[in-house]
């Protein structure tokens, strides 16, 4: 074994250049073999023994003086004194003048037309008068001349709108919003406050299968912009939140759809708790993917929507039955039922209108009319209704353009479609990403501008009225896989959620929040012409299908006639007593004309 000592050696105390002593430390280390060292130490408990004494002298005490205790502090921290000044205020007053016409002599009074006409014709036949008008008027001659050459007071372009510049798009973060639950949970829906960017709330579940531990937490939060560390309000739930949504004019209410299928009705104002929820005999039996506030008389209208393949109405006032019901169906000649998985209303695009994006990749219309049955009004991207372009997988978003809403946007795949309400297809289409999308949104204040949001943890911007042929903006907002995504309706602040808990805040940049001057007219018109052009598509498809048709249908009154020249050949040759083979061969002869 080896056995490391440090030996330290201090030197005699050296004056330094200042003349107070100073100290200096060495430091040795070696290292030496434990037999190098010999034997151990016995070491043994033996008595006490008196060495020496020495006896106290006080009279020696007598040739020493007590030293005073000095205590010295030091350091380099600079010493600032702060000071507050109350400076006299300024008193600021509103004064009326009163401008009357001055510079007239004591003798000339300006109120008497007649005197003033004297003294100017008298001073007019002043000499010294006219020589300085003479003079005023030789530089008055040259700056004259100079504004006719350069008109000052030009204004430039005027009535001239600027196009579209580019400009350096960004986005930064400004908050973020960790769930406090120890257990890893995805914000799978965000939901501004309607009166301004003050609060959120945020859904929170796990809805992989079979991923739910029985420790997870229920609870859902509503939190408080100015406050980031704590939630501001707990929606406690038997299940948990699949989406919630705020109340658009009563904004204590609030309406969340469960894991379990059931329908809750929040009243802020009596509690964390839920008001009111539906009965399990009517409800949805998977989980509620998405649900909307209806427009209506009452205020209390809502609909829901379910991977159980149901369109349900509710009343919140009463939960225990539904209002009504539609089943999705693809619509094919042997029907299924198509889950949903993401609702799209607008009042503005038609109260009776719902846009429901189902799990097959298919999107479908639905129409409630008074005192009707809710019905399926179309299918986009069913192939067998004459539609194309369907999804791949489950369509997570459906959202129409606040503008133009007769124009949508879905995502459900690796890449986003925009769709017509007239066109059974898509009439434009991003490329695809290498990373699957997950959540999309039209921005509230430029019409061609629209966010999507990628499970690598970045959020894509497009901007339509730029350029449609690459992104426009790209940011990195987490290292997991973005979920949700929620645009304030001013258009100033963007919610992401991601698989993590983490509700990310962005604040966009002027550029995509300010609308360019005559931007809506021209993103309807490029709306507009793309629908043209897939008009024209297919209408040249529908003719080239009738043109097929119409060649088989000339060839087969070709083979007619034909037979028919043959008949009356073999009557001609018969009526004028000549064979058959009398014709050479069996090319029919030539007829006189």
């Amino acid at each position: 074994q080896q056995q490391q000592w440090l030996l330290w050696r201090i030197p005699p105390r050296v004056p330094n250049s200042s003349g107070i002593p100073s100290m200096n430390e060495y430091e040795h280390i070696y290292v030496k073999f434990r037999k190098d060292f010999g034997r151990y130490c016995n070491f043994d408990d033996v008595d006490p023994k008196i060495l020496g004494v020495v006896d106290s002298a006080p009279q020696c005490g007598e040739k020493y003086v007590e030293q005073t205790i000095l205590n010295c502090v030091l350091d380099n921290i600079p010493q600032v004194s702060e000071t507050s000044v109350n400076t006299q205020r300024v008193q600021v007053r509103n004064r009326t003048m009163i401008h009357t016409e001055g510079g007239w002599p004591r003798e000339v009074e300006p109120t008497e037309a007649q005197d003033c006409l004297k003294f100017r014709k008298r001073l007019e036949k002043d000499q010294r008068f006219v020589d300085a008008v003479k003079q005023l008027t030789k530089q008055t001659e040259g700056v004259l001349k100079q504004n006719n050459t350069i008109d000052l007071f030009e204004h430039y372009f005027h009535m001239e709108e600027p196009e579209h510049l580019p400009e350096n798009l960004t986005m930064r973060t400004v908050a973020l919003f960790k769930d406090p639950s120890e257990e890893t949970r995805s914000v799978t829906k965000i939901g501004w406050h309607p009166e301004g960017p003050t609060k959120l709330v945020g859904s929170y579940s796990n809805l992989r299968f079979q991923q739910m531990s029985d420790e997870m937490p229920m609870a859902s939060f509503i939190w408080d912009i100015s406050e980031r560390n704590v939630p501001l309000t707990e929606l406690r739930t038997s299940s948990p939140l699949v989406c919630c949504q705020y109340h658009h004019r009563n904004h204590d209410y609030l309406v969340g759809g469960c894991y379990n299928g059931v329908i809750n009705h929040y009243d802020l104002r009596k509690g964390p708790m839920p008001l009111s929820k539906s009965a399990v005999e009517v409800t949805h039996y998977d989980p509620v993917y998405d649900v909307v506030w209806q427009q209506s008389k009452t205020g209390n209208d809502c609909v829901s929507v379910s991977s159980d393949g149901r369109l349900l109405f509710w009343d919140v006032r009463k939960l225990t039955d539904t209002v009504d019901e539609c089943v999705l169906v693809d619509g094919a000649s042997n029907s299924k039922t198509q889950g949903g998985v993401s609702l799209e209303w607008m009042q503005e695009a038609g109260p009776t209108k719902f846009l429901v994006g189902t799990e097959h990749g298919l999107i479908l219309s639905c129409s409630k009319k008074p005192k009707k049955d809710v019905e399926i009004s179309g299918w986009f991207g069913q192939p067998e209704k004459g539609g194309f372009g369907r999804h791949f997988g489950p369509v997570y978003a459906v959202k129409r353009n606040p503008f133009n809403t007769k124009f949508f946007l879905t995502i459900g795949d690796w890449c986003a479609k925009i769709w017509m309400e007239e066109l059974k297809g898509p009439m434009l289409q991003t490329p695809y990403y290498p990373a699957f999308l997950s959540a999309a949104a039209w921005s509230p204040t430029r019409p061609g501008v629209f966010f999507l949001a990628r499970q690598d943890g970045r959020l894509d911007t497009w901007d339509y009225f730029y350029r449609m042929n690459e992104v426009s903006l790209t940011q990195k907002v987490s290292e997991c896989a973005l979920t949700s995504l929620s645009v304030q309706a001013q258009g100033q602040l963007v919610a992401v959620g991601d698989s993590d808990g983490v509700i990310t805040m962005l604040q966009l940049c002027d550029g995509l929040v300010n609308q360019m001057p005559n931007e809506k007219n021209l993103v309807a018109q490029m709306f507009e012409r793309e629908t043209k052009r897939e008009k024209n598509l297919d209408a040249i498809k529908k003719l080239t299908g009738k043109g097929g048709k119409q060649e088989n249908k000339n060839e087969e009154n070709a083979q007619l006639d034909e037979a028919l020249l043959r008949s009356r050949e073999k009557a001609f040759l018969t009526e004028v007593g000549m064979p058959e083979d009398a014709s050479g061969g069996s090319d029919p002869p030539m007829l006189p004309t």
